[in-house]
């Protein structure tokens, strides 16, 4: 028997986007206008000829399992195999979060019990790549070992962010460090994991004793490391986890470069999402467009510069959005200014009103780790009254109930959150 089932991860908060994972979990955050992020890995999996897929969900997935639906998007609405959604439980008594990604597999060892299949293929719903998995299957039944994880190479300055793999001529891992300070190598983990059914349920089983937070990076890896049972598979081409604001930011503004990695118009290679019907893009005669991704349903009657801007965007004459990410049914006032800005769904720009001009120096007072680059990052459903100022580095959201926020100026590195807005 030569068959694959997918399970894939999609249960983070996805705390270090901030507000864009303050009311959906991360896999379902919007991505180039159209797109949710995890509609890359479940596009990867019809490509691979993988028809039976798992989505384990937890954090806020209203939103997530809405998207998906049945799967109808990727043609995985069917009798047999299709995409099946899994939330937390630990069976009819009690139930409870995922205390880790392997402790997702563990919760649903009944699943991976039942199922038809020899290799089970783990991903992860937050990453942005394409590409198809059999190459990644096949080296793995090539090597003889029970287990493979997928690794690429980064930049010395970012190992301290991933899981990093040592790895012999054979294509053995000889060592794994999680997030090391100093890494004794590049080769990161990508969180795609491959193993065989059987040796995946007892490895889960017996370090499940031992650990109650089960996780793949933290426990599993390195015990099979310890054991010389995991092979490295290396991939090559464009693969970006989005786990910052910043990595989001220039990932979505990447699109716009002649040397992007991601082709998203290969029309031979796809990306399938859920469709959102909208009326043609309209451009009014004042309108100026450079260099930018504008989606069905936009009015555009003043200028966009190096900017994506999703479906339902209004733009309206004499306002400038510049290298900017404007989400679903933002209106942008009059003569309004917004410019390195991230601005959630429905954010209404008042009418001269400016956002993201300032001294890109001055961090985030209230969240400096994750908004010092420059960038200013508005909330869903907020208005920003007209002739309001917003600096750089801000972090902006109104009332939950109306929108509003107080008339006043927000100087950069500020931040202005309505009592009902938590982070």
């Amino acid at each position: 028997m030569n068959r694959t089932v997918s399970f894939i991860l999609a249960g983070g908060a996805g705390k270090r986007l901030s507000l864009l994972t303050r009311f959906r979990a991360k896999p379902a955050v919007p991505f180039a206008g159209k797109y949710r992020v995890i509609d890359f890995t479940l596009t990867n999996c019809v490509r691979s000829g993988i028809n039976e897929i798992y989505v384990l969900t937890q954090y806020i997935s209203r939103l997530l399992v809405r998207h998906i639906g049945i799967g109808k998007p990727w043609d995985l609405d069917r009798m047999k195999g299709g995409v099946h959604i899994l939330h937390p439980h630990l069976g009819y008594q009690s139930a409870d979060w995922y205390k880790g990604t392997a402790d997702a597999i563990y919760q649903n060892l009944v699943v991976l019990r039942d199922l038809d299949c020899d290799l089970i293929l783990i991903l992860s719903g937050d990453h942005i790549y394409k590409t198809d998995y059999g190459d990644f299957i096949r080296f793995h039944r090539s090597t003889g070992k029970p287990a493979c994880v997928g690794v690429i190479n980064v930049s010395r300055s970012l190992c301290r962010e991933f899981g990093i793999a040592t790895v012999d001529r054979q294509g053995t891992i000889t060592k794994f460090e999680e997030k090391p300070e100093r890494a004794s190598s590049n080769l990161a983990s990508m969180g795609i994991y491959v193993f065989d059914r059987h040796f995946l349920i007892s490895t889960i089983e017996m370090l499940k004793r031992i650990y109650d937070d089960l996780d793949f990076g933290k426990h599993v890896i390195p015990y099979l490391v310890s054991n010389g049972d995991i092979s490295a598979y290396r991939f090559s081409r464009y693969w970006l986890d989005i786990g910052t604001l910043q990595s989001y930011y220039s990932a979505s503004l990447d699109l716009l470069s002649d040397r992007s990695g991601l082709r998203l118009g290969d029309e031979a290679n796809p990306v399938f999402t859920a469709a959102d019907d909208r009326p043609p893009l309209a451009i009014e005669k004042t309108a100026v467009i450079e260099r930018s991704l504008i989606c069905n349903g936009c009015v555009v009657g003043g200028t966009v510069r190096n900017s994506v801007i999703s479906a339902g965007v209004i733009v309206e004459r004499g306002a400038t959005v510049e290298n900017s990410i404007i989400f679903n049914d933002c209106r942008i006032g009059r003569l309004a200014r917004v410019k390195n800005a991230i601005l959630d769904t429905k954010v209404e720009v008042g009418e001269r009103a400016s956002i993201g001009t300032g001294d890109a120096k001055a961090a985030n007072a209230l969240q400096p780790s994750y908004l010092d680059f420059g960038v200013t990052l508005v909330g869903r459903k907020t208005k920003i009254p007209g002739r309001v100022r917003v600096g750089t580095n801000c972090l902006v959201c109104g009332s939950r109930s109306d929108g509003c926020i107080p008339r006043n100026n927000i100087e950069d590195g500020g931040y202005y959150l309505a009592r009902d807005v938590t982070l």
